[in-house]
């Protein structure tokens, strides 16, 4: 590394522990619901499995012999993993009190549609049920 190249990175690396301090202390406790919500997603069935397959899939191919170039393997797995987070996030809201999509899109900001698809695939992996409705309002709980 030259002398410019070694100046220019002790450059970033100060602007950017500047910036980060500037910004004060994390508040964990004003993102609990999303740190959980990663919590359980990175624990999740789902990671393991896409993870564990990666190399098999990228190297030797999948099912029907197919090799995937690692950079197609790995978009898909971050849709997966975004699909999965976004699951997490709305057990959180529903375990937390939210019942309604409307409720739970306001407390994750997740459109209308996107939520009410989500908690139908809650629904049929027993985590959260339809419970009723209120004031004609679909009510939905936690299992």
């Amino acid at each position: 590394m030259s002398s410019a190249e070694a100046q220019r990175f002790v450059e970033v690396v100060t602007q950017t522990t500047e910036s980060i301090k500037a910004q004060g202390k994390f508040d964990s406790d004003a993102f609990a619901s999303e740190l959980a919500a990663a919590e359980k997603t990175l624990a999740g069935e789902t990671l393991r499995w896409m993870v564990g397959k990666e190399i098999k899939i990228t190297a030797k191919g999948d099912v029907y012999g197919r090799k995937w170039d690692v950079d197609s393997y790995e978009t898909i797995l971050d849709s997966v993993l975004e699909r999965e987070y976004q699951k997490n996030l709305i057990y959180q809201a529903v375990k937390e009190g939210s019942t309604s999509v409307r409720d739970i899109s306001e407390k994750i900001g997740l459109e209308l549609g996107r939520i009410s698809y989500l908690l139908a695939d809650l629904e049929k992996t027993n985590k959260v049920e339809f419970t009723g409705m209120k004031d004609r309002i679909p009510v939905f709980a936690v299992l």
